[in-house]
């Protein structure tokens, strides 16, 4: 059985596929701080164990079903200076932090819940 979101991913498609976009439960996964993925918000960076069976750097990227059942993440890798790269608007400029890679290695702009 698909759902409407499901099929709404389906139907959308980018320009350049993201590496490792997942979505799992939020439930899937406990936070250090007890809590679950529900926890996060849009840009949250979350490293996940080798049990979660997604291990490494993720970033939130969109919730899912009435109660933020389900969480898409997208594989992220770590940058210094991405407001060096004049093709990404970054209001992280000269910090550590994560961003998402597309197919072409190209650092994404992080995902965001304002347009």
């Amino acid at each position: 059985m698909t759902t409407n979101w499901e099929e709404s991913m389906k139907s959308k498609s980018n320009a350049a596929p993201l590496i490792g976009a997942v979505t799992i439960e939020t439930s899937s996964v406990e936070l250090d701080n007890g809590e679950n993925l529900r926890d996060l918000a849009i840009g949250d960076s979350v490293e996940l164990r080798p049990d979660t069976g997604h291990e490494g750097l993720w970033i939130a990227a969109k919730f899912h079903g009435q109660h933020q059942d389900w969480i898409t993440l997208q594989y992220a890798e770590q940058v210094q200076e991405c407001g060096s790269d004049p093709k990404i608007a970054c209001r992280f400029n000269g910090t550590w932090h994560a961003h998402p890679f597309d197919l072409d290695g190209n650092i994404r702009p992080r995902p965001t819940t304002t347009p």
